[in-house]
């Protein structure tokens, strides 16, 4: 039966990573991958740190909550994982308790390096039980770049105290834990900084004081900027207005406007990724794809687009993420909003008035099925002209909304 420790208990040689990883960052992530590749241990541990005695009086993230993140940061790379050794320890977590706890779980005469800063390293001899410590496992000094680390001080660490000390010249990448705290407070991004699993761990939970992930007018305001940034100046005007006619429709048509305004201003918000780009994100975020769809990609935007509205604005709305899923493709059980969304896209005001545009405009506000069924009839016969095939979610959609009229 697997034990709390079976990560690490068949191990001969690790490498423990300790910090509060209060979030884990790219720059933990950098370090550890610098010290895979020059010390090739079976496993590195990260290990969140319980209670920090060097840091009695400041608040540090629920132990819970920065074991999941640093977990779910590296779950990914099968040579790390992340231990509970001090998270579960009652008291003061110091280092010389954890490095010991490990002998005791790893098989007798295992190798075990601690990761330390160099600037650490140079005040470890005033560490709780250095004198201990220094003999029970080797030390992987990691120096910032440009840092000049006091070589006269490590030898005398390898000399006076038996302690065998390898120096390694770190990544270049200068990462806060402060910064980002900050950064989550004031609701700005922190892409790049962090793994995105990460991220969306410490959102999910409301850590770091992170404004609530809402539907309020400002937080519309703030995706709508950092959408026109995203799409072309072409796309973005088409979303505008296509958010001006869902809000509209849904008004006329007894819908919640917030909602349709929401799925309307991400309807599109995937719709420019390229080719590429779509084929790959469909197999990594595990959007099934069938014939149909992997050979005309571009019609799989609206399922990326829900997909990408969650992942990356954190909407998790059920009902918006529906209906943005559904405006291409659609579906045989299309609801009031799903069809809100589809029609504001086929009519939005900078359409140019084709005499099926103009047709639709006449029906939107008398039969939505209606208006409806003109567009995607007209689309359904364009694509067979260029040589297209019609999803068959199309066909059903038609067939359910003919039974509405």
């Amino acid at each position: 039966m697997p034990t709390k420790h079976d990560h690490v208990e068949k191990n001969h040689k690790i490498a423990v990573m300790g910090g509060t990883f209060d979030p884990i960052h790219n720059g933990h992530l950098a370090v550890a991958h610098a010290v895979l590749d020059a010390f090739a241990p079976q496993r590195i541990l990260f290990m969140p740190g319980g209670h920090p005695p060097h840091k009695p009086h400041k608040p540090v993230t629920d132990g819970e909550h920065r074991f999941k993140m640093a977990l779910a940061a590296v779950c990914e790379t099968p040579a790390f994982d992340v231990s509970r050794l001090e998270i579960d320890r009652e008291g003061p977590s110091y280092t010389v308790d954890t490095i010991e706890d490990l002998r005791r779980i790893c098989p007798e005469g295992a190798e075990i390096y601690f990761i330390i800063g160099a600037d650490a390293l140079m005040e470890i001899t005033m560490w709780e039980g250095a004198d201990r410590l220094l003999k029970l496992c080797k030390f992987v000094a990691v120096c910032r770049p440009g840092y000049q680390i006091d070589n006269e001080y490590v030898e005398k660490l390898r000399n006076q105290h038996g302690a065998e000390v390898h120096i390694l010249e770190g990544p270049a990448l200068e990462i806060s834990g402060t910064a980002l705290r900050e950064k989550f407070a004031a609701g700005k991004s922190v892409g790049g900084l962090m793994p995105k699993v990460a991220e969306d761990y410490a959102i999910t939970h409301g850590l770091y004081n992170t404004p609530p992930v809402d539907l309020s007018p400002a937080r519309f305001d703030a995706v709508k900027a950092e959408l026109e940034l995203r799409l072309s100046a072409k796309r973005f005007k088409h979303t505008l207005g296509t958010v001006t006619e869902a809000e509209k429709l849904a008004n006329h048509y007894g819908a919640d406007a917030n909602k349709a305004r929401w799925a309307a201003l991400l309807h599109d918000c995937a719709k420019e990724f390229s080719a590429a780009k779509k084929h790959l994100l469909c197999d990594v975020w595990q959007i099934p794809t069938d014939d149909i769809m992997r050979t005309d990609i571009d019609i799989t935007h609206s399922l990326l687009g829900a997909e990408s509205a969650r992942r990356h604005f954190y909407v998790t709305d059920g009902e918006i993420l529906q209906a943005i899923s559904r405006h291409t493709m659609g579906a045989k059980d299309m609801t009031l909003l799903d069809k809100i969304i589809m029609l504001a896209d086929y009519i939005e005001p900078c359409r140019p008035a084709c005499p099926i545009v103009a047709k639709q405009r006449e029906q939107a506000y008398t039969n939505i099925n209606e208006s409806l069924i003109t567009g995607i009839t007209a689309t359904n016969e364009d694509l067979r002209q260029r040589g297209k095939l019609v999803h068959p979610w199309c066909f059903e959609m038609l067939e359910n909304l003919k039974e509405g009229l």
